[in-house]
């Protein structure tokens, strides 16, 4: 945290981050916190300050002392506050002083160095430095030059303490801490010159292009005055708006004159990602001084895959702080950091690209990323965006997609497959006889019990509903309102038993793998942990009435056990809400009501700015069409494939051009793929997509509309909601019309219909909920390839009879200005007429 007095600028830092900054040690396998979570840390340090007298009897016992200190040099660019609270101070009756830091572990003392982990003996020295630098001998009314420096290590299931204790003078505690904010204000003077440049050339620099787009300038005066007033906000903007440049550049206005201290930009899509790359060069072209830093995922960035995420043998983790200032200082060449510069950087100096990029985030002024980093609770960078005393913006692009991932991301899966790995680990790891033995042997018992439990529920879905009904587990069940179907179950809570038994299994081999940090077989186990934790959090932090726990066969003897989310819009609203300001885009927020309640859950009492721009496009390069000749229900499909695919001959043959087609299955593709090629169309030539398309395949798939034009028309044969949906983009000539058959709805299954019972129950709309919004929004999203940039043109057919009904009409947005047709003829002459005036 940076803030200005008179004359330089006060860097405020707490002493833990100090002493991590400058101290830490080793490979990334060195945990500082030993396997202790935050709560759990919580517990250690009130348990001992509750019992200290016991520990400490006769003495004078001060807990939680607030400390500060600062250092001032003529050489440094601003003044250091070092501030924090030491845990505890005891004086005994003979006036001997001890400093007491407490640390929580797991598993065994023998695992702790001998003098202390060195961030933890720093951050003690630290504090006995602030000590001797305070008011309190004073206050005592006696003065010393030497304190006792204690570090008292508690493991958390036993209370066995091991204790690291030694004898400072006040030269010597002071000479250490001058040593340590040496070092922290020399890594720490590049990052201040580049933001007191930046910030002085970013409040001079001027919009990059010659002119606004229409709605451009209102989009940024929404976005600067959102993160003024760290607010929400939400804006539906059509593809040309610019909204990419709208939001990022009041964004870097705003940060410039301290509004904001960093931006993360998010979006789903590496093209998206791309855009935005570049929308910060164009800033910088007129002036701007920005450095950047584009996450990618952990696997696509890995330099060792044989070793991956294997902390204790990867060549990249195993020295990893040792160079890795060396490192910081190295990237302050570069002011773009893409995936490609952060891992030459990581491999040069040994580093883990993906630590290392975690690493660089606090030192740019923006992370373009995934959403996943800051809202997934399993990857988002909890540390940094929880810390109240940090100033962000988020800039969520495609805000759409988030409002489906949501509910993905706070939802947690336990397989059949990935207990039976953990098993088969236990059974590669034979400790000697005693309490390591012990507590193998009740991990493999515990993990045998839930492997066994869950294999009773395969038994039961795959039994006949008179059957399930009449088991004994099904009795179980019933106080938790199952619901049953083929080879799916649902209940409303998760039995008891089975979460006693994956709390039970988590908590051993938690336990466990503390024990035992190296064997064979070890990092195979690591996943299905990970997924065992997650599962147990969910269930105990997260599970509501907006959840509901689900049972679904797969392939190989597999069984998915599933904490669905239903409805995830509170969890995410508690991520931001009162934390930081955050505009939510799209060219696809419709209906608003919809997307607002998914991603904003206080919009009712609270009600978020909402912005609704006009595309900036004319109108007449673009003809909509919903032809309603069809009913493309379920059970109706088969009815009009034959006459659908006459009419996509005959509207490719009006024009010879590039057309995209959806249909609404890849079966009904296949259909419609049969149905084209009875027709025999000469001048046609058509492309399928396959259901499993690899990006080799969709690139060849886009290279074919990006040819110049043939003499024979092209028509792309593709699925609604799949590769081609979004984040294509074909201009001019590459896309001459889209046609989407059906209304977008999805697929009916078992959890799609709770769905809609839940948000029955919650708004009265469940269907709309469930299939009509987020299918329209497939439609709308097929329909935006088409105009890309003010060049482009052509046609937009939707095919369905439900187009032509009030709540559907009510959904097409205005500007589409679409014609409602029913019969062929007049369908193809509108089109006729729409090229010929065009022409």
């Amino acid at each position: 945290m940076t803030f200005r007095t008179d004359s330089k600028a006060i860097v405020s830092i707490a002493v833990r981050q100090l002493a991590e900054s400058v101290r830490r040690q080793g490979g990334l396998g060195s945990s500082l916190n030993a396997g202790i979570t935050g709560n759990e840390g919580t517990k250690i340090h009130g348990d001992f300050a509750n019992y200290a007298d016991r520990d400490f009897p006769g003495h004078q016992l001060f807990s939680e002392i607030t400390l500060q200190t600062s250092v001032q040099s003529d050489s440094l660019p601003f003044h250091l506050l070092v501030q924090g609270r030491c845990d505890m101070v005891a004086i005994s009756p003979e006036g001997r002083v001890t400093l007491i830091e407490v640390k929580g572990f797991r598993g065994h003392a023998r695992s702790i160095p001998q003098d202390g982990d060195p961030v933890h003996l720093a951050q003690a020295l630290i504090y006995s430095h602030m000590l001797f630098d305070s008011d309190f001998f004073d206050s005592q009314g006696f003065a010393t030059q030497e304190i006792d420096v204690q570090l008292r290590y508690i493991a958390f299931e036993s209370g066995e303490t091991h204790i690291v204790q030694n004898s400072w003078t006040r030269e010597a505690l002071t000479s250490h801490f001058l040593q340590i904010c040496a070092a922290f204000t020399k890594a720490m003077v590049p990052l201040y010159e580049h933001r007191f440049t930046r910030n002085e050339l970013n409040q001079k620099a001027s919009f990059p292009y010659e002119q606004l787009r229409d709605g451009q300038r209102q989009m940024m005066q929404e976005v600067i005055a959102a993160v003024r007033d760290k607010a929400v906000l939400f804006v539906q903007a059509p593809t040309g708006i610019g909204k990419t440049m709208a939001t990022l550049y009041p964004a870097i206005k705003a940060q410039a004159n301290g509004l904001t201290n960093q931006i993360f930009y998010l979006t789903p899509t590496r093209s998206q990602r791309k855009i935005a790359e570049s929308t910060l060069d164009d800033l910088e072209s007129q002036g701007f001084y920005i450095r950047s830093l584009t996450l990618r995922a952990k696997e696509q960035i890995c330099l060792s895959p044989e070793h991956f995420c294997d902390i204790k043998q990867c060549p990249y983790a195993i020295r990893y702080y040792e160079q890795l200032q060396d490192a910081l200082e190295k990237s302050y060449e570069h002011r773009r950091l893409l995936p490609e510069d952060v891992q030459a950087l990581a491999k040069a100096h040994n580093l883990c690209p993906f630590e290392f990029s975690l690493a660089l985030m606090p030192t740019v002024d923006v992370v373009i990323c995934d959403y996943n980093y800051i809202f997934n609770p399993r990857i988002r960078f909890q540390n940094f965006l929880a810390d109240p005393k940090q100033r962000y913006t988020l800039l969520v692009d495609e805000a759409h997609n988030l409002a489906r991932r949501s509910r993905e991301m706070f939802s947690a899966v336990l397989t059949i497959s990935g207990l039976l790995a953990l098993r088969k680990g236990l059974a590669q790891c034979r400790p000697e006889p005693g309490n390591d033995r012990r507590i193998h042997d009740s991990a493999c018992l515990s993990s045998d019990r839930l492997i066994q439990s869950l294999t009773q529920f395969r038994e039961l879905l795959l039994g006949t509903d008179a059957q399930a009904t009449e088991s004994a587990l099904y009795e179980e069940l019933k106080a938790h309102h199952p619901v049953k179907r083929d080879q799916f179950l649902a209940t409303k809570s998760l039995p008891p038993r089975l979460l006693a038994e994956v709390a039970t299994l988590a908590g051993i081999m938690t336990r466990f793998f503390a024990d035992h940090p190296e064997f064979p077989g070890r990092q195979a186990m690591m996943i299905p942990y990970f997924d065992l934790l997650y599962f147990l959090r969910v269930s105990e932090r997260y599970y509501s009435d907006s959840y509901i726990t689900t049972w679904r066969t797969g392939e190989r003897e597999e069984l998915y056990m599933t904490l669905l989310a239903l409805d995830a819009s509170t969890l995410l609203t508690d991520i931001y809400r009162d934390q930081s300001p955050v505009v939510f885009f799209s060219a696809t927020l419709s209906p608003l009501p919809y997307y607002t309640s998914l991603l904003d859950a206080r919009t009712t009492t609270e009600r978020p700015e909402i912005v609704n721009l006009p595309s900036p496009f004319q109108k007449e390069r673009r003809l909509v069409i919903c032809y309603e000749a069809h009913s493309l229900r379920y059970g109706d499909r088969s009815q009009s494939m034959a006459s659908i695919a006459r009419l996509i001959r005959d509207v490719a043959g009006l024009r010879k051009g590039h057309y995209l087609v959806f249909s609404p299955s890849f079966y009904y593709q296949r259909q419609l793929a049969r149905a084209l090629s009875d027709l025999k169309a000469q001048d046609i030539e058509f492309l399928a997509q396959p259901q499993q398309m690899t990006d080799k395949q969709k690139n060849a798939f886009l290279a074919r509309f990006q040819e110049a034009r043939s003499v024979k028309s092209l028509v792309g044969l593709t699925v609604i909601g799949s590769l081609f949906n979004e984040g294509v983009d074909l201009v001019g000539e590459e896309l001459t019309g889209v046609i989407v058959i059906g209304t977008g709805i999805p697929g009916m299954s078992p959890e799609r219909d709770i769905l809609r019972q839940y948000y029955d129950a919650k708004t009265g709309s469940g269907f709309e909920y469930a299939y009509v919004w987020p299918g329209f929004n497939r439609v709308t999203q097929a329909a935006g390839r088409l105009i890309r940039s003010e060049d482009d043109f052509g046609i937009v057919l939707l095919i369905d009879d439900r187009y032509g009904r009030s709540d559907y009409r009510q959904l097409i947005p205005e500007d589409w200005s679409a014609h409602h047709i029913e019969n062929r003829d007049e369908c193809l002459e509108v089109i006729d007429m729409f090229w010929k005036d065009y022409n």
